[in-house]
């Protein structure tokens, strides 16, 4: 038997969340069910329960502090004990991680809109998330999970009525490289159709055929000739 994957999110399929009490519920009790589930022997055999410690989960909800179970396993062929937080991994989270995933890929699907940050943050009001968050998540994507394709697939789309929308953004953005802060120039564009009237809903717009590229390079760059120091990811 295997965990579940985005446990609030299934949780949400089938019923409407009404109150905070009723999150915190959710987690609690999950965490109770692996629990019964460990002992039955269904699941993480070879582990064990050590303790119960406490973490402040971040949703779209609200901050949920909450304990919940670590398990133990000792790799032989390691020599060193693999901890895992069942309730974490169901919520998405990784080691160290507070914002659960829904709340993370909600954030995620603005990327490159050229939203402002304040516009994002109105989208989950109560949420305690602060703009430097959310500009961390959009740092330390993964953009392979978001759907980003190299710009090595010439893919074409039809352009119903001959409209294109383009949307182009820029700014120099501060970063750490080799121990050393760098400025660099990053540039975003998207391009789609219009909107997609199937996929989206009252809550939540989606473009439709929507493409794009991030480019970033180094402040100082001007050669236009060495490409050395530019990234372009196409998506």
């Amino acid at each position: 038997m295997e965990l579940e994957q985005n446990l609030l999110r299934n949780y949400k399929k089938n019923k409407r969340i009404e109150t905070n009490n009723e999150v915190k519920n959710l987690f609690i009790n999950r965490d109770n069910e692996i629990f019964k589930l460990y002992q039955q022997g269904q699941i993480l055999q070879g582990y064990k329960v050590m303790s119960k410690l406490p973490k402040t989960i971040k949703t779209e909800y609200g901050d949920f502090p909450i304990k919940r179970r670590l398990y133990v396993k000792y790799d032989e062929e390691k020599k060193e004990n693999i901890n895992r937080y069942p309730l974490d991994e169901e919520l998405g989270l990784k080691k160290y991680e507070r914002i659960e995933i829904n709340l993370k890929d909600k954030y995620m699907s603005f990327m490159g809109d050229g939203k402002r940050y304040k516009d994002i943050l109105h989208t989950t009001e109560n949420a305690n998330i602060s703009e430097r968050t959310i500009s961390n998540i959009f740092k330390n994507a993964d953009l392979e999970k978001v759907d980003y394709i190299s710009n090595k697939n010439n893919n074409k789309i039809k352009i119903p009525n001959n409209v294109l929308y383009i949307q182009i953004d820029g700014a120099f953005e501060p970063m750490r490289e080799n121990k050393k802060r760098v400025e660099n120039k990053i540039f975003l564009a998207t391009m789609h159709v219009g909107v997609d009237k199937e996929k989206s809903t009252k809550t939540k717009i989606k473009m439709k055929k929507k493409k794009g590229v991030f480019q970033m390079m180094n402040k100082n760059h001007n050669n236009k000739n060495n490409k050395s120091n530019i990234d372009n990811l196409y998506w």
